[in-house]
């Protein structure tokens, strides 16, 4: 089977290059790092050594700052100095867009660098439609001539580099050939990372980020199986970027970095937060726990799911409960206990579809049982061992069954257990709706906070829901059903299975970014939140801003020190609006577009 790991339904990690990163060690048989990134100007050493010493003291393993200029590079001079000489050892890497002569410089202060391959040496096309082979021949004769310094110096001094593609800032010329795609994304890293090979210099490790949770999750798969067609597996640093604030960011990180932990892919992640980078930590740490735990040294057995890992395809199932599940309709909401939220509100087990119409949900020995009980219920969802499920076929093709993602038995995880259930389907012949129902049974942890929690069930909906699967959906994780409720909702927008509210993409800030984004974006959010169908980027500055904000509907960027830009789509609208009129005049654009509601009444 063309696959881009070990096991679909186990973890078993993929082996990779180890990468020494000062006193780290990425990949091999490692354990997963946690980075973070600093918020602050980086030319202030004082407070971005304080950000420094905050984020070694929280956990994280290696930080990140910006160098966004000459200036800001030779500041990381002072800043590794101090650092060093408070007793922290933590490695720091510097974040370059554009200008290599920055990245010559800052190679001389840090122990790793990133460049974005999408605007580390290639230029604006002015209008170019097409390249001639010969013509992006030479233009890659241009990209080695300018990285190959920084390659060799990476090599004389023992650092290393962190190739990183974003889906919103591929290059002209990647996108003119592949267009904006993640065979593109991978396309670029590799094209740089052909001239570190060819130079001897394997000291690296890849990133291929998205704000959108499926492109991620489709592309790092895309990029493990290219590099074991190309002959080599180095090491993948994970994170979704641009995800936002709250707990909304929390579930779309958790999915799309734990989802690929699970399937045995990563071996440093970042969680980006647009709050205090501190806040960052403690999440990366419960998820590389989370997944350290369920590890396994061997794959378990597999079966074929018919399903395509590199682009979205959901399942096709009937249609049940009066169109309300599966079929075309969006993955429903279920709730235990009283909650306007939820699609489907189960008391003692069932729950009302339409008039006497309802719904059950059990755990049957016999399909004669099962088969009884459709006297009273129009639809059953059940909750069978995938072992047993071959006896219950005759039933499932007759009547209007649901089957439940049971409890995870062997080495599989609860990923796997779902996918296992799919497969068995699938052999079966039988497309019936699936419900991921999580709850206590499915947790990993039992004794954590409930953010630990919603870790684990925004890994389990989620990863499923890249995969197409999933038409029911329910979390349980505390005593109040709203919130459950809610919980669930947020996860599915945040695969996007389902538009339920306002959606934010926003970047977590760092010493680029121009304008006080953390509170902007609370007050985007106090003045927005009531919207349903709108997605809104505040981006920090245009370096990955309109890139990455592609699929919003509007975008709020900082486009001078306290001046903000506003964007429709990726046409931007308005230029160096001061700051203090740049909400209302958001409010007023989306009003001119059409697309604004007023909140409901608070009496």
């Amino acid at each position: 089977m063309d696959n881009y790991c070990i096991s679909r339904f186990n973890t078993v990690r993929t082996p990779t290059t180890e990468v020494q990163v000062g006193n780290v060690k990425i990949g091999g048989n490692n354990p997963i790092v946690v980075q973070s990134m600093t918020n602050t100007k980086t030319q202030d050493v004082e407070g971005s050594v304080k950000q420094c010493i905050q984020l070694a003291e929280a956990g994280c393993q290696i930080i990140r700052l910006t160098a966004q200029n000459l200036e800001a590079a030779r500041a990381l001079g002072d800043i590794s100095k101090k650092f060093r000489a408070s007793g922290f050892e933590t490695p720091l890497v510097a974040d370059i867009h554009f200008l290599p002569q920055t990245a010559m410089e800052a190679v001389e202060h840090v122990e790793k660098i990133r460049v974005n391959p999408g605007n580390f040496t290639d230029k604006r096309l002015d209008g170019k439609l097409e390249y001639t082979d010969a013509e992006y021949e030479a233009e890659l004769d241009k990209v080695r001539e300018k990285f190959t310094p920084l390659v060799l110096r990476c090599k004389e001094l023992g650092r290393a580099l962190r190739i990183g593609t974003n889906h919103g800032s591929l290059s002209d010329r990647i996108r003119l050939r592949y267009g904006d795609t993640s065979f593109g994304m991978v396309e670029a890293a590799f094209e740089f990372a052909r001239i570190c090979r060819d130079l001897n210099f394997h000291n690296f490790v890849f990133s291929f980020k998205a704000s959108n949770t499926r492109i991620m999750t489709q592309t790092y798969r895309l990029a493990s199986k290219m590099m074991k067609e190309e002959g080599f597996s180095y090491p993948l640093h994970l994170g979704v970027t641009e995800a936002g604030f709250g707990t909304e960011a929390r579930i779309k990180s958790a999915m799309g970095i734990g989802g690929l932990l699970f399937d045995g892919l990563g071996d440093t992640i970042r969680v980006s937060l647009t709050e205090d980078p501190v806040e960052e930590v403690p999440v990366g740490l419960d998820i590389a726990r989370l997944v350290d735990k369920i590890r396994a040294e061997k794959a378990v057995e597999s079966k074929d799911e018919g399903i395509d890992f590199y682009t979205y395809s959901r399942r096709e199932t009937i249609s049940l409960a009066d169109g309300k599940i599966g079929g075309n309709a969006v993955p429903a909401v279920a709730s235990f206990g009283d909650s306007a939220e939820a699609d489907f509100k189960f008391e003692n087990g069932e729950a009302q579809i339409n008039g006497d119409k309802k719904i059950a949900i059990k755990e049957y020995t016999s399909p004669e049982e099962l088969e009884k009980d459709f006297e009273k219920y129009d639809t059953i969802a059940v909750k069978i061992a995938v072992a047993n499920i071959a006896k219950f076929a005759d039933v499932a093709k007759s009547k209007n069954v649901v089957f439940v993602v049971p409890q995870p038995v062997g080495n599989r995880n609860f990923v796997g257990e779902a996918r296992m259930l799919v497969a068995t389907l699938k052999e079966l012949g039988l497309n019936n709706p699936v419900w991921l129902k999580f709850d206590s049974d499915m947790l990993i942890n039992k004794d954590v906070d409930e953010l630990s929690k919603l870790n684990e069930a925004s890994i389990f909906i989620g990863s499923l829901m890249a995969d197409g699967i999933g038409d029911i959906v329910s979390v349980e994780i505390c005593d109040d059903a709203k919130k459950n409720a809610e919980y669930a909702l947020a996860i599915l927008q945040g695969a996007r299975a389902r538009r339920s509210r306002a959606e934010y993409i926003a970047c977590p800030s760092c010493g680029r970014t121009l304008y006080n984004i953390q509170e902007a974006a609370s007050k985007i959010q106090e003045a927005t939140q009531h919207l349903k169908d709108v997605t809104i980027a505040v981006m920090g500055c245009i370096v990955n801003g309109p890139g990455e904000m592609a699929d919003a509907d509007f975008g709020y960027v900082g486009g001078a020190p306290g001046k903000i830009n506003l964007y429709k789509g990726k046409k931007c609208l308005e230029v160096n609006i001061p700051q203090e009129e740049s909400i209302q005049r958001l409010i007023e654009l989306i009003k001119a577009e059409g697309r604004w509601i007023d909140p409901p009444s608070k009496s």
